[in-house]
């Protein structure tokens, strides 16, 4: 039986090219290539190093974006890439993170919340975990109802850090239709702006939390408006003298 390493290392030599067929038989079909190598990270699932998670995702998305692979065989690759993105190896769970950025979809931010969820309730949240997964989260701006409660909730959490990712991942539902993007606008401006008030009042927390947040939260604002705003009172101003204007959220 092929190692993982084994199969990786044939399949970097001749990316998706049939391996070596033996004894005479004829060279083996995309499919086949594909369950051999699919069975083989099966088994390896959890025990990436980081080199090896890279470029495991790396075949995985292959395999999931050729046409002449059958719907039947790639099906796993969603699931194959959200166990390398729950690895012990925080390299690793990044690499499967960008993964799940990549195939995109509803189900894969999904997946992509449950990670971010574990990381956070974490005693020490591993930063670039939960980094990643609100950046990928932001990439596929999924419409999902439970998806987008999960990044607003986010923006009340209790870590500055990720309140300002997740509206920087807020960010990126900047072409989604109007009525979410108002509804974004309207919670991105609700959670900031009375930090950014009391901040302006010399409030040591709400500045402490307005110099982490700031960036995630004008990048926020200013996607879902269209406009530029210096800040979240401008936000507000704006948005009360045009949250009824039908054209901006059609």
């Amino acid at each position: 039986m092929r190692t993982l390493l084994t199969v990786l290392g044939l399949l970097l030599l001749f990316p998706f090219a049939a391996l070596a067929a033996q004894d005479g038989d004829e060279a083996p079909t995309k499919d086949e290539i594909a369950e051999e190598f699919l069975d083989v990270v099966k088994k390896e699932l959890g025990k990436q190093t980081e080199a090896s998670a890279r470029a495991t995702v790396d075949r995985l998305l292959e395999i999931w974006k050729d046409a002449e692979v059958s719907e039947d065989v790639k099906k796993v690759v969603p699931d194959y890439l959200e166990e390398i993105a729950d690895s012990k190896v925080e390299a690793a769970c990044v690499a499967g993170i960008e993964g799940l950025a990549a195939v995109g979809g509803d189900d894969a931010a999904k997946s992509l919340v449950k990670i971010l969820q574990k990381a956070i309730k974490e005693k020490e949240p591993p930063v670039q975990v939960y980094s990643a997964s609100l950046k990928a989260l932001g990439e596929i701006a999924s419409h999902d109802k439970g998806v987008v409660k999960e990044l607003k909730d986010l923006l009340k959490y209790k870590d500055f850090d990720v309140v300002g990712k997740a509206a920087q991942a807020l960010a990126g539902y900047k072409d989604a239709p109007g009525k979410l993007r108002k509804d974004l606008l309207e919670e991105v401006i609700k959670q900031s702006e009375g930090t950014f008030n009391s901040s302006n009042n010399n409030d040591a927390n709400a500045m402490r939390k307005w110099n982490i947040i700031r960036g995630g939260i004008m990048t926020a604002l200013n996607a879902l408006s269209g406009q530029s705003f210096a800040d979240p009172s401008q936000a507000r101003a704006w948005f009360n003298d045009h949250k009824k204007d039908r054209d901006l959220w059609n």
